[in-house]
Order: C-alpha cells, then structure tokens, then sequence
C-alpha cells in the first residue's frame, strides 16, 4: 500500500488555530438547537447543509447516524437518520442528487415523527485550473410530528389514593398527528488539493418557509427557521499524521449551539481506492457537553463512535451520562482520485 505524504506546514497548523478561536469568539452564545443534532455533525453530511450533495471523493455515498441521548432520565431521546447521494458529471461541474430519510422520538409521549427531504446541488469549478469549488443545494421536504397519548398520565386520573388509569384524562387533542413540507437550502465551498490537504466550510438556511406544527389548530406553532454554519480542514503534521479541525455553529430562534474540536487522524495505509486509518477526537459543545470519539477508514467504510459526557447543570441528574452515537458512511469509488500535474483539479470532479 502506497501513501501520499506531504511535508508539515508550522503556518498551516497556526492557520487552523486562528480560525477556530475567531469564529468562536464572534459566533459564540450559551444554549442549544431545537432540531435533531449530532455531535458527529460532518458524518451527517446532506443533513448538516443540502449544498454538500454531491461534494466528497467518490462515486455513490450511503450514511447512517443513530443517536441515543438521556436515556437515564426517561425513556430517551433516540435519533436516526439515512442518507444516501450521487452525482452526475457534466462537462465542467457536476449535479449531487441526493436523499435522507429521519426518525426522532423523544420522551414518555413517544414525541417525534418521520421526515423524507430530496436534495439537489450544483457544484461549479470556480476555474478551469483551480482546486476551489462552490456549490449551491436546494432540499425540498415532507415530515410528520406525533404524539401516543396513551404513555400519558394526567392528575384528573389520581383517585386520591393513586393512579387509576381507567378514570378519562380530560384532555382533549384536535389531532395527535400531522403532516408539513419543509424546505432548506445552502451553499459550501471546497478547497480539494489532495486527500490530506482540504477545506470545506458551508452556510445553510433551513425551514426558511417557517412551517406550522401544532397539536391544537387554534394555537399554531411555527417551526423557526435555522441557520447553520460549518468548516473542516484537513492537514498533515507529521508523516502518517493528520490533523482534522472541525467546528459547527447553528441558530434557531432563540437557541444557539456551538461545537468545537478536532480529530487526530493515523494513516494505516491507502490503495488509491482504499483507505485505512484510525481516528481519535475530543470536542467540546459549549455550555452543554465534552464528546470523546474515535473512528477508523476500512476500505470504502468509515465507521464512528462518541459519547456525550454532560457538564451543564444537568450533570447532578444524569450524572454526566449524556449521549451515545453511532456513524456509518460507506463510499463507492470507480476510479481512484489523482492529481493532474498541470491542473490542480481532483478527477472525480
């Protein structure tokens, strides 16, 4: 097995640095999203922004998450989200066509839903002889949102003496199910110079057509629209090393969730069309929980595991047991990528 080795940059390391404490002194506020998040963000990558469809090394790509959170307090908190996308090769720049399909439940009430979104992005060279590539994504979407009323106990049904679950709630739904399309749209922007030298950093606006949800018709409740933002390098520090700086900031109304960290990556080996290496990775999201991580490249598979460890107020509760996840990205490849030496575009592109 060959490798690709490229001579260690002291100013590359200091760039990645700088970046990251900038973004976060400037974007930085306490709190936390209302959507369904993954602490392994990037391994949720048309779910994370519509414009990376399409945007990776390869030919077809199929990721799943799972995510189980706060298990210890209720019944828990448990995600899962299957996405698969492909492109299509034009002349000069390519079209990503794409899908992901999403299960949430959350709670007593079995809260959560299903959601089916398709997504479209058209990735354009900024130049013939440049290694830089800009994309813009475009995701239309269905979702229901639903509870089961019947893991619910209400205080009309205490005797006095307990429980009696035969006594009426006295609560009244106007629906315990509904249906909303959502929509979504981003761009991102690629830096690919070879596998071990790359930057991708992206913006997405999500629920921008703000879509009723509610259980009761009189009182709607707007799904507040989302911004998201998100950048990943890709740098050698020493001969089979590589260091993976990742950050994500997202806004919803008014919540705000900030993730900051890195992964420390070890070249195994690497065929053109396989790739082997094992990855460990410390994060941080602010106000809310440290994730430890590691993951391994085998073949055309990255596998990745984390767990949240809590340190909000909500420690003394859970006692710092937060949430389990679960990645798994497979990638097809026809070709291995190469560099031109005349061009500094990558092939698959």
């Amino acid at each position: 097995m060959s490798l690709l080795i490229k001579p260690y940059s002291h100013n590359s390391a200091k760039y990645i640095y700088l970046s990251m404490l900038l973004f976060m002194f400037l974007s930085y506020k306490p709190g936390y999203t209302q959507d369904v998040h993954y602490s392994q963000f990037n391994s949720a990558a048309i779910y994370q922004n519509p414009a990376n469809t399409g945007l990776y090394d390869g030919d077809y790509r199929i990721a799943a998450n799972f995510r189980n959170q706060y298990k210890v307090l209720t019944v828990g908190y448990n995600s899962f989200t299957l996405a698969g996308d492909t492109k299509l090769k034009l002349k000069n720049d390519i079209i990503g066509l794409g899908a992901y399909i999403q299960n949430d439940k959350a709670g007593d009430s079995r809260y959560g839903g299903n959601k089916l979104s398709l997504s479209l992005a058209y990735i354009k060279k900024v130049s013939q002889d440049s290694a830089h590539f800009i994309s813009i994504g475009f995701q239309p979407g269905i979702a229901n949102r639903g509870i089961n009323p019947n893991y619910l106990t209400f205080d009309n049904q205490y005797d006095g003496d307990g429980f009696n679950g035969s006594i009426a709630t006295g609560e009244t739904f106007s629906r315990t199910n509904f249906v909303f399309a959502d929509f979504s749209t981003g761009v991102s922007w690629l830096m690919f110079k070879n596998k071990r030298n790359t930057a991708t950093a992206g913006f997405s606006y999500q629920h921008f057509n703000k879509p009723h949800k509610s259980f009761y018709n009189e009182d709607p409740i707007v799904v507040s629209a989302k911004f998201n933002a998100h950048l990943t390098l890709i740098k050698p520090i020493a001969t089979f090393v590589d260091i993976i700086p990742e950050l994500q900031y997202s806004h919803q109304n008014k919540y705000n969730a900030f993730n900051v960290g890195s992964w420390v990556k070890y070249w195994l080996g690497s065929t053109g069309l396989s790739d082997y290496a094992v990855y460990g990775g410390l994060f941080y999201r602010m106000g809310d929980a440290a994730i430890v991580a590691a993951a391994m490249d085998y073949e055309n598979f990255r596998v990745g595991l984390s767990y949240d460890i809590t340190l909000s107020s909500l420690k003394s509760v859970n006692h710092l047991r937060g949430g389990a996840e679960v990645s798994i990205i497979y990638i097809f490849k026809k070709h291995p990528a190469f560099i031109i030496k005349s061009k500094n575009c990558p092939v698959w592109m």
